[in-house]
């Protein structure tokens, strides 16, 4: 058997290896773009998308640098020479992806040092084949796709220096605010105001008119407000301000993660219509040439090439002609018949709201984990930690999803914007602005100023759980109950980017205190269960229950520990007023008012904070409005402060709600 497939791979092995390559530039064309709407993928086709982009290339090489070999060895087999410009094709890639990560076009001159090594080995290889070609037309249509593909193997590469970071900044700089300036024009608001629902092109270019402020924050470059003043654009408000954003982040994503920048400049499109003609007359040339004397497979291998590259170019040329920068083009152009037909056909395809953002959001609630944990016997988390993964299990097995539009998040956001302090205030102004002063509030304001803010999050995500569990305004209203629903999925969102997204945070996150508030959680929840007296409570210990929980994943907004967490909260809160006689009193010690890291674990704090929240709810009314207000704020701060890498890394992986935010604020004018 071994023999057997060395023999085949002996005489066989070249062609499977181009079909392959071949094979991974069509998977790529089809299915990059599901990564600016990752949430709508399967996790399978995502690693599956990831393979293929790491393999492309290096089958691509390993087939390129055996050619030479396999032409000098048969007769039969000449044409296989031919197939060197095909692979230097290949190189080059797909336009719906360069990079896959922003380290990729950070590493463009490694890119630069492999295209002049791999064209040298294709012009060797071209180089020895002609004069062993009998056919004149095969050698010209041999010269003409060694042209194409270095021409897109070039252009993958300046691509890939072009959505650098660095790069974007130095362009940044040298253009100024002046460009945007220029071409800004008051007409396009007046359209998009009047489109009503039916805006979507109009909002594009709207998108594509404010761009340079969207590259400006992504690579920290600072704006004059001398230069652009935001005050005087008549921006939308409300939902088309949301979606203005979501489409500015689309086109950050294209500017560093796929070819846009480069196909939409003159000599972009000068490379399309040159790569579309000459593959074109290159298959027209093999077609009348003779391919006498060369193996079926091997003209059955080149016809497939040929016409795969011919098919390929005709759809880069269909998308370049249909795409958003094309009707922004138009546009700065007055182009106004050209346009109006363009976005009618789009409108037809519905491709502008492909641009829209996906909406998903990460979901990690510290109750919910304690309580399925336990169900699941830390059977999963046992066979993790021995391999090491017991952090990624954790992660990978206790988070959750939901869609930003399934709650009324995005509508409440976006009420509450407007009248916060996005930048200087972690909840303090939320709380002073309704009244909440220290000496009526002083858990909460201890709780959101005084500590470190990675502490800050779990204190007050822990409390907000219990508050939402045992507050008796949770059950009044459709409104309130819309509230605490928005409530809830904004604090599991910011526990979730704290556990497995630190880097999009500020300041020092530090994993022992998430640990170690874990730790203390599950050792109440122990406590809570052996003081139970019906057996009911009591989980099931059988193996099958065991690894029937080790497929099973139900999110933080599941419905399966919905009884659990409550009694967890309730259990957390009545521990809390058992200690202090049934009542709540803020009394930090001097250490902690100093701000030490040496202060008492988060779950008591939380407790501390959840029993003062629970005290003024009858006193004071519209208090979910202002915990709410306290987690917008901390979450503005969190986008303010995160650095714009982790923002532009975070696009690759289809954006998060984070970055959607910290565009908004500069949008809304709430940046200072």
């Amino acid at each position: 058997m071994a023999g057997e497939v060395v023999q085949f791979w002996n005489e066989w092995g070249i062609q499977t290896l181009v079909l392959l390559s071949f094979t991974f530039q069509v998977f790529l064309l089809v299915v990059a773009g599901i990564r600016w709407r990752k949430a709508s993928a399967s996790a399978v086709l995502m690693l599956l998308l990831w393979l293929v982009y790491l393999l492309a290339d290096s089958t691509a090489i390993y087939a390129l640098g055996h050619l030479s070999v396999i032409t000098n060895s048969s007769p039969e087999h000449h044409l296989v020479a031919f197939w060197a410009p095909f692979l230097l094709l290949h190189l080059g890639g797909p336009d719906s992806i360069t990079a896959y990560a922003l380290e990729d076009s950070r590493l463009w001159l490694r890119h630069l040092l492999t295209l002049v090594v791999q064209v040298v080995g294709a012009v060797y290889v071209v180089y020895s084949y002609v004069p062993r070609s009998s056919s004149t037309l095969q050698q010209q249509a041999a010269v003409l796709m060694l042209a194409v593909g270095v021409l897109k193997y070039a252009e993958r590469t300046w691509a890939l220096k072009c959505g650098g970071t660095a790069d974007i900044r130095r362009r940044a700089e040298k253009w100024g605010t002046v460009y945007l300036n220029s071409i800004w024009s008051e007409r396009v608001w007046i359209h998009v105001l009047d489109r009503g629902d039916d805006n979507e092109e109009e909002l594009l270019i709207g998108a594509y008119l404010l761009f340079f402020l969207c590259i400006h924050l992504f690579v920290g470059t600072v704006i004059n407000p001398s230069e652009f003043d935001m005050s005087r654009l008549s921006l939308p408000r409300g939902e088309d301000v949301y979606r203005l954003v979501e489409m500015e982040m689309s086109l950050m994503y294209d500017t560093m993660y796929t070819k846009a920048r480069v196909i939409h400049t003159w000599y972009g499109y000068c490379i399309r219509a040159i790569s579309l003609v000459a593959t074109t007359v290159a298959a027209l040339l093999f077609q009348f040439s003779s391919r006498r004397g060369y193996s079926r497979v091997d003209v059955a291998i080149t016809y497939v090439l040929l016409v795969g590259a011919v098919a390929m170019e005709i759809v880069s040329v269909s998308k370049t002609m249909g795409s958003t920068w094309m009707c922004a083009w138009l546009y700065r152009l007055r182009r106004e018949r050209l346009l109006g037909l363009l976005k009618y056909i789009r409108r037809s395809f519905r491709a502008a709201r492909r641009r829209r953002w996906s909406g998903s959001i990460g979901q990690y609630n510290l109750l919910h984990l304690i309580c399925i944990h336990e169900d699941r016997s830390e059977l999963g988390g046992r066979l993790a930690s021995m391999v090491g993964l017991g952090g990624w299990w954790s992660t990978a097995h206790y988070a959750g999803t939901t869609q930003i539009l399934a709650t009324d998040l995005r509508e409440l956001l976006l009420k509450t914007l407007p009248r916060i302090d996005a930048r200087n205030s972690r909840g303090i102004h939320a709380l002073e602005s309704r009244g909440l002063d220290k000496d009526h509030a002083g858990w909460c304001h201890w709780s959101t100023n005084t500590i470190d803010f990675d502490q800050s999050i779990l204190v007050w995500h822990i409390a907000t759980d219990v508050y939402l569990h045992k507050s008796k305004a949770r059950v009044h209203t459709g409104t309130t109950t819309k509230l605490a629903e928005a409530l809830k999925v904004l604090s599991n969102y910011m526990v979730f980017l704290l556990v497995t997204k630190p880097d999009m945070l500020p300041g020092l996150i530090r994993r022992r205190i998430y640990v170690d508030a874990c730790k203390e959680l599950y050792f109440a929840w122990r406590i809570f269960l052996a003081d139970q007296s019906s057996p009911e409570t009591v989980l099931p210990k059988k193996w099958w229950h065991m690894l029937k929980g080790l497929f099973h994943h139900d999110g933080p907004n599941g419905s399966r520990t919905i009884l659990e967490t409550g009694q967890l909260a309730g259990s957390l809160h009545s521990t809390y007023l058992s200690e202090y006689r049934g009542e709540w009193r803020y009394s930090p010690t001097g250490r902690e008012c100093l701000g030490s890291c040496a202060y008492r674990r988060a779950d008591d704090h939380a407790r501390e904070l959840a029993a003062e929240l629970l005290g003024m709810e009858s006193r004071r009314s519209g208090l979910l409005e202002v915990i709410f207000e306290v987690w917008v704020e901390m979450l503005c701060y969190a986008a303010l402060h995160c650095s714009p890498d982790s923002h532009a890394r975070q696009l690759s992986n289809g954006g998060e709600l984070i970055t959607v935010v910290w565009l908004l604020i500069h949008h809304l004018g709430k940046s200072e």
